[in-house]
């Protein structure tokens, strides 16, 4: 017979296992139902700090192939995502692994803003490594979603009508190379429009950037793109679904710090009948697509040096844990001066951190540049912070246009008022 504190727990048992499922239903917020619905969802995420489990609420996740590591990703992501890998066709940058093996002959010249070589697409020795080099690779690690990107590069180099339909002319035939080498591969146009008419049968959805909200990358300045250019991008991708009945994504960038305006963007795409996908143009940050990820992860910020046994002792993952995951969330740990923590400093936490929770023990608030960029991004981005322990001094609080005041200690003794009524199942603190 149960005696009443294991009841206790067993109710309490159950609750969370009706959380967990509440959660894997409401992972993801849906666009209202007014807008038409779209054929599928689309993430794009470009960093190396993948969020797979945040990516499994969509059909197809677009990442970087070069920051998906030897172990893959079947076990961190929901097995319905297809994951698609990101390929540049039209031009290249001197980062990637395969560019020293690219012949120099193929370099016709230079997109300066993003510092990429422009490729001669009617060079048959390019398709050939295109084929073999790039996809090919791709496609043994499991990938059969391909984003071909740039495919309008051309037009930077090629000025004369007959050189542009040289380089029309072999980007069509590298399509027909990827198809014959893969029929099965899912190919996603990046544009493309003037290849289109000959190629459509072999794409999977067309895509477009800055349909209603774009990015200056020469004056790294986001802008609202002006009606003619609506009109006209819009025109082409109404072409693509109406005529050859192929979906159309539409990538718009806006800051992070701008979430509202990211959803009423997306809201705007969903209502033409195209799938959306609005963020910042690093594509680095979780944005808004035909759903929104409801982030479930804290970024947790400690000082304990050691093992991961070490860092289990601390009360930042002793204390701090469980009433977190008790609420649907779980904790990131990250050591402030570890060098990992530089790309939450650098990189958006809007859309992808639910909070930031900073729990120092050893007397002071360390004064690392990184928890620093953290604090001030999280202020600016909207994002949550609690500190518990050593707290930050006037000058980290600069930002936030508070003092922090000299500290005090309270004598009496502390009464709980306001309280939830999930306290004091077992006893009262």
């Amino acid at each position: 017979m149960l005696n009443a504190k294991t009841s206790r727990w067993m109710r309490f048992a159950q609750s969370c296992v009706l959380l967990c499922a509440a959660l894997a239903h409401c992972l993801a917020w849906s666009q209202p139902s007014t807008s038409p619905a779209p054929r599928f969802s689309i993430a794009f995420y470009y960093s190396s700090d993948i969020p797979w489990e945040s990516l499994g609420a969509f059909d197809i996740a677009v990442v970087d192939p070069d920051h998906v590591n030897d172990s893959g990703w079947q076990h961190r992501i929901n097995a319905a995502t297809e994951v698609a890998a990101y390929v540049s066709v039209g031009e290249v940058h001197p980062s990637r692994k395969f560019f020293p093996q690219m012949d120099k002959a193929w370099q016709l010249g230079q997109n300066t803003d993003w510092g990429s070589v422009v490729i001669d697409q009617a060079n048959p020795a390019w398709r050939k490594f295109f084929v073999q080099r790039i996809v090919a690779p791709l496609w043994e690690r499991g990938h059969r979603v391909f984003f071909l990107d740039t495919l309008d590069s051309f037009h930077i180099v090629a000025k004369t009508p007959e050189a542009k339909a040289a380089q029309a002319e072999g980007l069509a035939n590298l399509i027909r190379d990827v198809k014959a080498a893969f029929p099965q591969a899912k190919l996603i146009f990046n544009r493309g429009f003037e290849i289109l008419p000959e190629v459509h049968p072999l794409a999977f959805a067309v895509a477009a950037e800055s349909l209603y909200k774009g990015y200056d990358a020469g004056k790294q300045a986001y802008k609202d793109v002006p009606q003619a250019d609506f009109d006209w991008l819009w025109g082409q991708l109404k072409r693509c679904k109406d005529e050859w009945k192929l979906p159309v994504i539409a990538i718009d960038y806006v800051p992070p710090t701008e979430r509202a305006l990211a959803r009423t963007t997306a809201k705007k795409i969903l209502a033409l009948g195209a799938i959306p996908w609005v963020a910042n143009p690093e594509l680095n940050s979780l944005g808004v697509g035909a759903v929104e990820v409801l982030p479930r992860q804290i970024l947790a910020l400690h000082d304990q040096d050691g093992h991961s046994a070490q860092v289990a002792a601390h009360e930042i993952h002793r204390l701090g844990a469980m009433p977190l995951n008790h609420l649907g969330y779980e904790q990131v740990l990250v050591r402030a001066g570890a060098p990992e923590l530089d790309r939450y400093a650098e990189r958006p936490l809007a859309g992808r951190f639910a909070g930031v929770l900073m729990w120092f023990n050893k007397g002071s608030f360390p004064r690392d540049k990184d928890v620093l960029a953290v604090f001030q991004r999280a202020r600016v981005e909207g994002v949550p912070v609690t500190i518990v322990g050593a707290l930050p001094d006037d000058a980290a609080f600069d930002p936030f246009e508070m003092d922090i005041g000299t500290p005090k200690k309270r004598g009496a003794t502390l009464r709980l008022e306001p309280r939830s009524p999930h306290v004091g199942f077992e006893v009262l603190p």
